[in-house]
């Protein structure tokens, strides 16, 4: 939570927009999900700090597997 907090949102989202998180992975695969995030536009301290242990980001199998 503290590094989340350090890092502020936008350094945290940047980076989770650089792992691929939040975006299909281009697999061609009917009905995949590119997952859930916050929007980075509504992030408050407690979503931030959520985030940054990863309770407040959903990835699909399928993304963890090929990121």
């Amino acid at each position: 939570m503290n590094l989340g907090l350090k890092l502020g949102k936008e350094t945290l989202f940047n980076y989770i927009d650089l792992f691929g998180f939040g975006e299909k992975t281009g697999v061609d695969l009917n009905g995949e999900s590119s997952g859930i995030l916050f929007n980075v536009d509504k992030i408050g301290d407690l979503e931030l700090a959520t985030t940054a242990f990863g309770q407040g980001v959903s990835v699909t199998p399928i993304q963890q597997r090929v990121l």
